[in-house]
């Protein structure tokens, strides 16, 4: 009898120790939203273990919250944690503590293309990871190694005060801004702004028309030391037209102000976000599921709703809040990585001498 009880004791031991491990194979499943795998059971639990995800980032917290970011955390179940800044004051935060050895980030993005290269030279941004929608993302939307994805994609638009600028008198192209009856009337950012407001004058440049900076410059265009005067004097009906990303139009027609968005019929730049995984992350699995949730068509659906192309080919385009659909994504012009580094010094220069800029 003692040792058969020894020998039942053992059996039931067993026993309960391979039912706990079925029970923790069950229980470790991969992550899949509406028939999509966004992530394998090995990175899913892995990332569930650390719990939460830091992110700096440039796009605006409105549009993180609550959409994407509520979303995100609703089907994974991690905390996502946003710091956001202006592409410079980033990159110098990052830099800053990249060399004090305390950059505890686990993904980071910019609007800068000049400046997402340096991150990747000084190895702050450097870790491949592709992701399971790795094809189904365009080639100019992503890395061939998978260090960055451009995960918010916005359109440069027209905004027009419809209490200045009567139905009648809409632009409807970016060449019809060049009219004297508009002079004085527009404003934008200065070039210097940022990676949008570079791209979005090189554009008018090489795609409208060579001559575009003096022409418009002769109609007493408005220079702005950034995005938000230009909205608020918009907005006041201190200038009629403005040009910048669709989303700042939208959220302050949104609110009632008297703004209405135009694409222009030639096509229009893009502000592309592009970003990845910190190669100090602390919290890497993590980090690899957010990237891997906003490339997705889960994720890029999200980003959709919020006004801005996601990096998924299939996810839906955005509308504005009228209904119409966004320019197409692919009548969108973006300038090359290539590009920047050779034409974003003369370019500048030529910019600021013709404005009495330094």
């Amino acid at each position: 009898m003692p040792i058969r009880s020894r020998i039942s004791k053992t059996q039931l031991l067993v026993a309960g120790a391979c039912l706990a491990l079925l029970a923790g194979t069950a229980l470790a499943q991969a992550l899949v939203v509406d028939g999509e795998q966004i992530a394998d059971a090995k990175l899913f639990q892995a990332a569930k273990k650390e719990g939460r995800v830091l992110v700096y980032g440039t796009w605006p917290e409105r549009n993180w919250n609550p959409g994407v970011k509520a979303n995100f955390e609703k089907d994974t179940g991690l905390n996502l944690e946003f710091v956001r800044m202006t592409t410079q004051v980033l990159f110098q935060r990052v830099t800053a503590e990249a060399a004090a050895n305390r950059l505890a980030v686990d993904v980071i993005d910019v609007t800068d293309a000049i400046l997402l290269e340096q991150l990747m030279q000084r190895n702050i941004l450097n870790k491949p990871h592709k992701v399971p929608s790795f094809n189904r993302i365009p080639a100019d939307a992503k890395d061939p190694e998978g260090r960055w994805y451009a995960f918010m994609r916005l359109p440069i638009a027209v905004g027009i005060n419809t209490s200045v600028i009567k139905p009648a008198d809409e632009p409807k192209r970016w060449m019809d801004l060049l009219n004297p009856k508009y002079r004085g009337q527009i404003g934008t950012s200065s070039l210097d702004v940022g990676g949008s407001a570079f791209t979005t004058w090189l554009f008018l440049r090489e795609k409208i028309n060579p001559d575009y900076w003096s022409r418009i410059r002769e109609n007493r265009i408005r220079i702005y030391p950034s995005v938000a005067p230009v909205l608020t004097d918009l907005v006041r009906g201190e200038i009629g037209i403005g040009f910048m990303g669709v989303t700042s139009f939208q959220e302050q027609e949104s609110q009632g102000a008297p703004i209405k968005s135009i694409f222009p019929e030639e096509g229009s730049s893009m502000l592309s976000i592009q970003g990845g995984i910190s190669s100090s992350a602390k919290n890497p699995n993590a980090a690899m599921l957010l990237v891997n949730w906003l490339t997705s068509k889960r994720g890029s659906t999200a980003i959709a709703l919020q006004k801005a192309y996601g990096a998924h080919r299939d996810a839906p385009a955005p509308t504005l809040l009228d209904g119409r659909k966004f320019a197409p994504v692919d009548d969108l012009w973006d300038l090359p990585l290539e590009r920047w580094g050779k034409i974003r010094e003369p370019a500048s220069e030529e910019w600021r001498k013709l404005y009495g800029r330094r």
